[in-house]
């Protein structure tokens, strides 16, 4: 599978799905087309990992670095379909303490 990221406006809500694998190689990629595209849209974001094949500790952190930014301009970020095991490395870093999961039905 191809990484790349799509995005869509749905209900007010931006919607940035990942495709392939976000990783210490990539994860630069995803950054600048992230600011991007967050820049043009004022809306609250979901992060959908639906066809995310694979997550490390640098794809955790762009996720934490966009909460970030996000919240300082009101905005917020909420995390949808993560694999089985990309939600306990969520669960374990402690960002669904601060970031909502919410279910596939809802976006």
């Amino acid at each position: 599978m191809k990484n790349k990221m799509e995005y869509k406006i749905k209900d007010d809500q931006l919607i940035i799905s990942f495709y392939g694998e976000i990783d210490g190689y990539n994860v630069s990629y995803y950054r600048n087309k992230l600011n991007v595209i967050l820049a043009m849209n004022d809306q609250d974001v979901i992060f959908d990992f639906k066809h995310t094949t694979f997550i490390d500790s640098a794809g955790v952190g762009l996720v934490l670095g966009r909460y970030q930014q996000l919240s300082k301009e009101g905005r917020k970020l909420f995390l949808s379909r993560l694999s089985n095991t990309a939600y306990k490395v969520f669960e374990l870093s402690g960002l669904f303490e601060i970031m909502e999961y919410i279910k596939e039905a809802q976006i």
